[in-house]
């Protein structure tokens, strides 16, 4: 096994708040699985993670743990507030007041015109929040869809970390944390959680035990030695088997077997007539 270089990386978590966790357009379970697990032990080291895809979560991810909190947007970190149909020149002033510890924006019309009323406001969130980008499972800066461009996300200045078990293209001055030698993303993952030191409870290790299985095709292909240890160590934190299988019960679709007549469950009948002569 390919020890991973892990001092740069080390240096610049502790320093992070916020994480945002970014995987590519049309993930598998492997990266999916991967990056949920790396958000949950992040999250248990007192770190603020946001998990993001350009693309929809699939249903058959539905039984990783924390893949319901998978966003599509990244812009967190400013909350705005925008009037639909309403004249902008109308409003002369906006200003705020804390009245009993509650924050109050107060909107202004000009004298003459009406304050927008309620059906017309608009939340929404913009800027990113992230002090440390980890970008899961992606083999090019392109195949992040439309977080390719994002100047907030890889910026002059921007951390940026890169786990896989392939090379990857396209990203400067990334920290990778690349395991060529790994069977999957999952294994890889597994790796950067232990080399950190991060908490791997029973919800990662069974998110990572799921993602080593179907990036395997259930240890079908690619594995190693250290695959097998990796499962081993998983199941030994508490990974639950019971959602790693993934073939329907097509028990209710098989035929139904004929009763046995009722005579069947009879004793047998004994002749009890005279002996012959």
């Amino acid at each position: 096994m390919q020890n991973l270089d892990l001092k740069g990386f080390q240096q610049a978590l502790p320093e992070a708040k916020s994480v945002v966790i970014l995987m590519p357009e049309k993930p598998t379970l492997d990266i999916v699985a991967s990056a949920t697990a790396l958000s949950l032990a992040l999250s248990e080291d007192k770190k603020e993670t946001t998990v993001a895809c350009p693309s929809p979560m699939l249903v058959e991810f539905n039984r990783l743990v924390g893949v319901q909190k998978v966003t599509d947007s990244i812009e967190n970190r400013n909350l705005t507030i925008s009037f639909e149909d309403y004249e902008a020149t109308n409003i002369e002033r906006v200003s705020y007041n804390i009245e009993s510890g509650k924050f109050m924006l107060v909107i202004s019309p000009k004298s003459g015109t009406t304050a927008p009323n309620k059906d017309q406001i608009v939340l929404g969130y913009r800027g990113v929040s992230g002090d440390l980008i980890i970008v899961v499972g992606a083999l090019t800066k392109n195949s992040l869809g439309k977080f390719n461009q994002e100047k907030e996300l890889f910026g002059e200045g921007s951390k940026v970390a890169l786990v896989n078990n392939a090379p990857v293209s396209g990203f400067s001055s990334a920290t990778e944390l690349i395991s060529p030698d790994a069977s999957s993303v999952s294994e890889s993952t597994l790796r950067v959680i232990e080399g950190l030191n991060l908490n791997l409870n029973p919800d990662i290790a069974t998110n990572l035990l799921a993602g080593l299985r179907a990036g395997t095709d259930s240890f079908q292909r690619a594995v190693t030695a250290e695959t097998f240890s990796a499962a081993s160590r998983l199941v030994g934190a508490g990974a639950r088997l019971d959602l790693q299988s993934t073939t329907p019960n097509t028990a209710q679709n098989q035929p139904q077997a004929e009763k046995a007549p009722s005579s069947w469950m009879e004793e047998p009948k004994v002749f009890t007539g005279n002996r012959l002569p």
